[in-house]
């Protein structure tokens, strides 16, 4: 139940004028004390009714007319009403600041104590949605999302995969609400397969040239035996990578299944597959060609690999050939 205390002793304080060395303004006249008893019992039996605004309204009314702190005490119980908390905490503190010596002080602060410290409420709103909120650099859940935080300043921050993430600072009132709309800007990803166009798409044969040979090499292995064990290992570590990325789409689909990300998450899979058989074929013919090596400088200088992938919508392999 809301505890209201709402003053009822205007009336008899309307009628007692206040001694004052200094005039600095005229005396209320008659019409001027029954016009303000009228609109302070108003605003009473308004905020009685649960009216708030209309209960400001009329309190307000009844201090233009008569400037009474008391009054000012029935502007903020009905700003508090209203939802309006900063007003609250405005009107509570001029009625101390024009009422120096007022006897219920030790109450008043209490309760500005209280205003004060009220949770504000925050509104999260990201194009696309579901993108991860980080409020103060702790994880909040997703967009859409709408959060009770302490009133005071606090840093908001939006990532989403795909997009260039967004921060910002924000200040809550005390029992506020504010509404933050924003729109994500797409990122293009340089690598990690997150930007290929389609599954069928056409990729283009990969050529690598063995270094020539010296013409007084030392004992060792060929420019050719290089070639294909520096690419079987490159293709090993990117087939590594997207092997873990394709393990890392499969758990976010566990916990959010979408239909975006176990496309991602098969396509990373397949290019892992792809790399893989690379790495083999690369590993494969470096031997051949270690266990092979005539030591036949002029073929040396003049090897070349050239590595195709084949891709199919479900399925993929590579193909090598070694040309002397």
């Amino acid at each position: 139940m809301r505890s209201a205390i709402v003053p009822v002793a205007l009336s008899l304080a309307l009628l007692i004028p206040r001694p004052s060395l200094a005039q600095s303004t005229p005396e209320p006249t008659d019409e001027q004390r029954q016009a303000a008893r009228e609109a302070y019992s108003r605003g009473q039996a308004l905020y009685r009714e649960g009216r708030y605004e209309d209960s400001v309204a009329a309190f307000e009314e009844a201090y233009s007319l008569i400037p009474n702190p008391v009054v000012l005490l029935g502007i903020a119980q009905s700003r508090r009403g209203a939802g309006d908390i900063a007003g609250a905490i405005e009107a509570l503190e001029r009625y101390l600041a024009e009422r120096p010596s007022a006897p219920d002080r030790a109450d008043i602060e209490a309760r500005l104590e209280q205003l004060r410290a009220m949770p504000g409420t925050l509104v999260v709103r990201t194009e696309p949605s579901g993108a991860t909120l980080l409020v103060d650099g702790e994880e909040r859940g997703v967009t859409p999302a709408e959060l009770e935080l302490a009133p005071g300043s606090h840093r908001v921050a939006l990532t989403a995969e795909g997009h260039a993430a967004q921060e910002q600072t924000i200040e809550l009132a005390p029992g506020g609400r504010q509404e933050l709309a924003l729109t994500l800007a797409e990122q293009t990803v340089a690598s990690g397969g997150e930007g290929l166009e389609g599954e069928g798409a056409p990729i283009p044969e990969a050529e690598v040239d063995a270094p020539e040979a010296a013409a007084s090499a030392a004992e060792g292995p060929s420019g050719a035996v290089w070639a294909t064990s520096g690419l079987a290992a490159a293709s090993l570590i990117g087939g590594t990578v997207l092997g873990f990325m394709s393990l890392s789409r499969e758990a976010e689909f566990d916990d959010d299944p979408r239909e975006k990300t176990a496309d991602q998450g098969e396509r990373f899979a397949l290019f892992a597959d792809v790399l893989f058989g690379l790495a083999a074929v690369s590993a494969i013919t470096a031997v051949v060609l270690f266990l092979t090596d005539e030591d036949d400088d002029t073929q040396d200088a003049n090897a070349t690999l050239r590595v195709a992938p084949v891709l199919a919508p479900r399925a993929g392999g590579v193909t090598a050939e070694l040309r002397f």
